[in-house]
């Protein structure tokens, strides 16, 4: 039977939107009709409230960009951040790649305190004008090779009967569509208990030439059972929905000159899209992956959003 979730924090004013509804979070989430929280530890002391009784998993800090840093790359360093503090800020404090394992631990020990079943880590690189230019320095394996290293050198502190699931993305990394690749992450990870976090949306971003959810669906159950045995390493689902290829294929690969972060921010989320599947190919999905985890992750700025767009998938499993 899979557990059926929501991506939720303590950030933002989602708490206080939480106790506008005179629920606590268990309550909130049966009256929703699912199972629990995927509980989003982004930073390096636990979070408060942990709700250690709603949080089945925990996604842990995602740094977009990380492995100019990580090799020490100076002309890469240079052109991701405008000044020292810039770059210490974004690595939380961090001067060098040793500091930074240290922050990953922390992060790790903080998402422990939720109690979690699962954590969740991002396997994925590409900075802000390779975004916009689809230009990456970096190869799929280049990326899988160091995020392997990274993760094995702070692994350690992860409790033993804590799942971790490595999610795809649709940049440079683990994207899921050569399974050469896949084994070949799989085979330098040096810890048990670890499976992979499909991410619909992710994958979808991967072709651009989806037109609907039928298509979408296909393609998904088709690049899964293209893995083989390696199938069997999907624990769960992130189930959302992102047909954007009209998008990625609409603008010039160019870095715009003096970006702000909002501009930024609209350009990733218009090709990663967090809407819920209107069609019963959200069903398809799910009966030919059979998930244990099905986390619907949805962008949304309130709780009456996320009941909305929850409401909408649900119909649809």
């Amino acid at each position: 039977m899979s557990k059926h979730l929501f991506n939720f924090c303590v950030c933002h004013d989602y708490v206080e939107q939480l106790e506008q509804t005179e629920k606590s979070l268990p309550e909130y989430v049966n009256s929703l009709g699912l199972d629990g929280i995927e509980h989003l530890v982004y930073t390096k002391e636990p979070p408060s409230p942990t709700y250690k009784e709603s949080s089945v998993g925990a996604h842990l800090a995602y740094w977009p960009y990380w492995l100019g840093f990580w090799k020490n790359n100076k002309a890469r360093l240079k052109r991701e951040f405008k000044s020292a503090k810039a770059r210490n800020d974004c690595y939380l404090g961090a001067m060098n790649k040793d500091e930074w394992l240290s922050v990953i631990q922390q992060n790790l020990i903080a998402a422990e305190a939720v109690k979690p079943e699962y954590m969740v880590w991002h396997v994925s690189e590409a900075d802000v004008q390779e975004t916009y230019t689809f230009d990456f320095q970096y190869s799929d394996r280049d990326v899988l090779e160091a995020a392997a290293d990274v993760f094995n050198a702070v692994s350690m502190v992860i409790p033993s009967h804590v799942t971790v699931l490595f999610e795809n993305l649709w940049w440079p990394g683990l994207r899921l569509t050569e399974p050469d690749m896949v084994k070949f992450f799989f085979e330098r990870i040096q810890r048990k208990n670890v499976g992979i976090m499909l991410d619909t949306g992710h994958l979808m971003n991967t072709n651009p030439e989806l037109r609907d959810e039928e298509e979408a669906a296909d393609y998904v159950c088709r690049t899964v059972d293209n893995l083989g045995e390696l199938a069997e390493l999907i624990r769960g689902v992130h189930l959302s929905c992102s047909l954007s290829g009209g998008y990625q294929k609409s603008f010039v690969r160019e870095y715009p000159k003096n970006v702000t972060f909002g501009e930024m921010y609209k350009h990733i989320v218009q090709i990663d899209q967090h809407q819920p599947f209107r069609t019963k190919a959200a069903r398809r999905i799910l009966e030919f992956v059979q998930p244990h985890y099905i986390t619907h992750e949805m962008i949304y700025s309130t709780l009456t959003e996320l009941e909305e767009k929850l409401e909408i998938q649900l119909s649809n499993c």
